[in-house]
């Protein structure tokens, strides 16, 4: 009895921690960086022109909204003018493609609308609970703030000074984040991340 109780442990032993490494491998978080070849810094991708630096980095949205990261695929893009001239970033300069589909950063203001109905449904979650029809006042005012917060987080499309630098989140459709790697174009310039 003694032999097959010391058998069973000797088995727990040697099986248990390769059950729990490939189930920590399973559940682990996996995180897009720029294919190996493209220049790179603190896990930013960056594109240089004469005119343009450019520097793309999918991440996770960091204000106080962070129901965003659940509905969509923020990325975060700096761009400065190293011209001495003015140039344009049109709304169609940016998109991803992965698994042979293109996608566009979703607009702002579908956002903003989307946050908007969220927050409502939000305060009202609890349908037993007696409210006002009225909007409580700092309701109103928290959203507001969390407004004001994504559209200037966000990146504004349009005239980059000399020298100048425009930065902000965009954000995509949340199905790139099943795919295993997307290409980015900025601007007519492609570059790849890969899930590692």
């Amino acid at each position: 009895m003694k032999a097959v109780m010391k058998t069973t442990n000797n088995i727990l032993i040697i099986i248990l921690p390769m059950v729990v490494f490939l189930l920590s491998g399973a559940c682990s978080i996996r995180h897009y960086f720029p294919a190996e070849g493209i220049l790179t810094e603190d896990r930013y991708a960056i594109i240089r022109s004469d005119s343009l630096l450019i520097a793309v980095k999918p991440t996770s949205y960091n204000g106080n909204y962070q129901s965003l990261n659940n509905r969509f695929f923020p990325v975060f893009i700096r761009i400065k003018n190293n011209s001495g001239n003015r140039i344009n970033i049109p709304e169609s300069a940016f998109s991803i493609i992965t698994i042979d589909q293109q996608y566009d950063p979703v607009p702002i203001q579908f956002i903003l609308d989307s946050l908007r109905q969220n927050l409502f449904l939000e305060e009202t979650r609890d349908i037993f609970q007696p409210s006002s029809p009225y909007p409580n006042p700092l309701d109103e005012t928290r959203t507001q703030d969390i407004y004001f917060e994504i559209v200037n987080k966000s990146f504004s499309y349009g005239d980059l000074l000399p020298g100048e630098i425009k930065e902000g989140y965009l954000f995509y459709n949340k199905a790139i984040s099943y795919g295993n790697s997307f290409s980015f174009d900025a601007l007519g310039k492609t570059i790849l991340f890969e899930k590692k």
